[in-house]
């Protein structure tokens, strides 16, 4: 146990540290959220608008990656704001005088605006509705003057949509991020590594160790889903998709191929990477254009000995053979309308109840407390409600960690800084630290994203929602309470009513997975799927055992083992580590050899694929004998890793 812990802190510790470590366009975002809460911070202390704290957030909401997603964010979250005070403002108007009635109604339309967000594709607008038409139920508790409480919800719209309105402004003007512009970049980045790998071979340099197979995975992603924004902005980009995916795997596999050219390369095979070499420049001045490029396939593969080279120049000269780019296009295809989004569905109409719920628990200890400073305990109830426990859980912790970090800032700010402010420069020489760092975590991975939030809008609540300096600590511990109670409460009626776990989908999105990889190593065919489709299953499988890690007995029987977390983690790097094996075996010898043993292979995953979805045993395929070649013998080796992996998850939950 005490080697475990010794040994288990560092990587925790790595771990964050590059969680936390700056990455193209990090600095960007942060910048962009820095410039729009000092102009909101500016407007809204001199003209007096209230709850900036509400103004900060929907800034950091609405500033996204790139111009697309800010656009997109920033007009559901104006039509969610809309319509939650519209709501609020019906529901006060025909409910003002009969309190229990007035809550009714408002857990009725919660009720509505929390199922519609699981169910719809863009929840986040009734998520919004939900948040604000509980939220200003406290307003009516303030006071019996239905004018002063109308008007403050109607200074809450402003505050939240001017700021997304400037936040807008902001990043179309200032610093923006064209998606378009950030494919181009990113596949000339990876364009110009694949070009000094082979300057390096060329001239008989030592060539770096080749990538990990969790970073080439990261990469092929990120190309993907900068494409997917590509589309949603550019309609040259939407009218020619599929040239541009096939681009995409172009490039992706030049970049895995790349990583293992030849130790030993004969004059042939120099001549051939100076070719190669030439077209890769070639393609990436094409790709800074968007325009066509050829390839001189004279003697290309003329007494060439490397597999990988001669792949390499397969992959370039076949995709510059599909040149056409329509400029105009008459049939776009069209998205089907979501139809099923609206059905009664059970599992949403119980996360709506408990949601719901635990909101009212957490209303009655504020109304039976008569504790003002703690109504941030319904917020937490609203925003800490996920699709699964796991995530419950995990936002959960990253709010309270956000609110602890804000709330130890603000308690420094209080007693150093805010005795020597005088005017809003130091009010904002003050703040703006802590809001970068916010914004710094905040434009991370999505582990910790929320974290970054949670701590700039707890500092916010503290010390900027007066229009004067604030002294009082007393703010400060109100807040923190209300959040931890909060999270308490939601977690406890996530977990026991009608959890919702993700263990059996794991599995079965494993066994899913397992089934294509074998398809794929059996025959490459166009109906086999696809390099980056296989990555994109493998990165949601590892999405889903994040999550399942931390729900209280994740595993099919519900018992909580250390051994079936880490065999759930094992199967995950042998998957990862057989589709690169496999790939980088295509690379060296082509579709067409090892016919035999790729016919086996496919057996025992296949046999993997049963025993990951039923947890029974099942007879595995003789062993591969006579196995000469390395690549081969790895992928066989990780094969049979995968098999003892599943039967160590059978034994951890008492299945075998």
């Amino acid at each position: 146990m005490v080697s475990q812990t010794i040994t288990a802190t560092p990587n925790r510790l790595q771990q964050l540290a590059s969680l936390l470590r700056p990455y193209p366009g990090r600095g960007n975002l942060m910048l962009r959220c820095l410039i729009t809460c000092s102009l909101v911070m500016v407007i809204s202390l001199t003209l007096q608008i209230p709850f900036l704290a509400l103004s900060l957030i929907a800034v950091f909401y609405v500033t996204q990656k790139n111009i697309v997603l800010s656009k997109l964010t920033g007009t559901l979250f104006l039509l969610g704001t809309t319509l939650a005070v519209g709501l609020s403002i019906l529901t006060l108007k025909l409910t003002w005088e009969y309190p229990m009635l007035r809550l009714m109604m408002a857990g009725g339309l919660f009720f509505g605006c929390v199922y519609l967000m699981r169910a719809t594709k863009y929840g986040v607008i009734f998520f919004l509705s939900g948040l604000v038409i509980f939220y200003t139920q406290t307003f009516a508790d303030l006071t019996d003057q239905a004018d002063s409480v109308v008007r403050l919800i109607l200074w809450l719209w402003v505050a939240i949509n001017y700021a997304i309105i400037l936040t807008l402004i902001v990043n179309l003007l200032f610093l923006p991020q064209e998606p378009v512009a950030q494919l181009r970049g990113a596949l000339r980045a990876q364009l110009a590594d694949i070009i000094e790998r082979t300057e390096r071979f060329i001239h008989g340099e030592t060539l770096p160790e080749p990538l990990p197979a969790a970073v080439i995975q990261e990469k092929t992603l990120m190309l993907q889903h900068m494409l997917a924004f590509s589309v949603m902005r550019d309609k040259r980009y939407r009218q020619d998709e599929a040239w541009h995916l096939a681009r995409i795997s172009t490039v992706s596999g030049l970049y895995l191929m790349v990583q293992q050219l030849p130790l030993n390369p004969d004059a042939a095979d120099i001549v051939l990477a100076q070719k190669l070499l030439e077209a890769c420049k070639r393609f990436s001045a094409a790709i800074a254009e968007d325009t066509p490029f050829s390839v001189d396939e004279t003697d290309v593969f003329q007494g060439a000995t490397s597999g990988t080279l001669v792949r390499m120049m397969e992959s370039v000269t076949a995709f510059s053979h599909y040149q056409h780019v329509p400029v105009e296009s008459e049939a776009e295809s069209k998205e089907r309308v979501r139809s099923n989004g609206l059905v009664m569905n059970q599992t949403w109409c119980t996360f709506a109840f408990k949601t719901l719920l635990s909101t009212y628990v957490c209303y009655l200890i504020y109304v039976a407390a008569d504790w003002q400073g703690i109504h941030t305990i319904m917020l937490s109830c609203i925003i800490v409600a996920q699709s699964s426990l796991g995530s419950t859980a995990q936002r959960g912790l990253l709010r309270v960690i956000g609110a602890v970090l804000g709330s130890l800032a603000a308690l420094l700010m209080v007693i150093l800084v805010m005795p020597h402010i005088e005017s809003v420069v130091g009010l904002l020489a003050m703040s703006l630290p802590v809001i970068g760092l916010g914004a710094w975590i905040y434009a991370g991975s999505e582990k910790i994203s929320y974290a970054g939030i949670q701590m700039m809008f707890t500092f916010s609540l503290a010390l900027l929602e007066s229009f004067g300096p604030t002294f009082e600590l007393v703010e400060i511990r109100d807040r923190i309470i209300g959040i931890l109670l909060g999270v308490l409460i939601a977690t406890c009626f996530h977990l026991f009513l009608w959890p919702e776990r993700e263990g059996k989908l794991f599995w079965s999105s494993v066994s899913g997975l397992i089934n294509a990889l074998a398809k794929r190593v059996k025959t490459h065919t166009e109906s086999a799927g696809s390099e980056i489709a296989l990555r994109r299953s493998l990165a949601g499988c590892q999405g889903i055992a994040a999550r399942v890690a931390m729900e209280p007995g994740w595993s099919s029987d519900h018992r909580q083992s250390e051994s079936d977390i880490l065999a759930a983690q094992q199967v995950l790097s042998h998957l990862s580590e057989i589709i690169y094996q496999f790939e980088h075996l295509r690379a060296e010898h082509g579709d067409a050899d090892f016919t035999a043993e790729r016919q086996q292979a496919a057996e025992l995953l296949q046999n993997c694929a049963a025993l990951a979805a039923s947890g029974e045993p099942s007879d595995d395929a003789a062993p591969v004998t006579n196995v000469n070649e390395g690549r081969l013998q790895t992928l066989f080796y990780e094969i049979d890793q995968l098999n003892l992996s599943l039967r160590t998850r059978q034994a951890a939950t008492g299945m075998a």
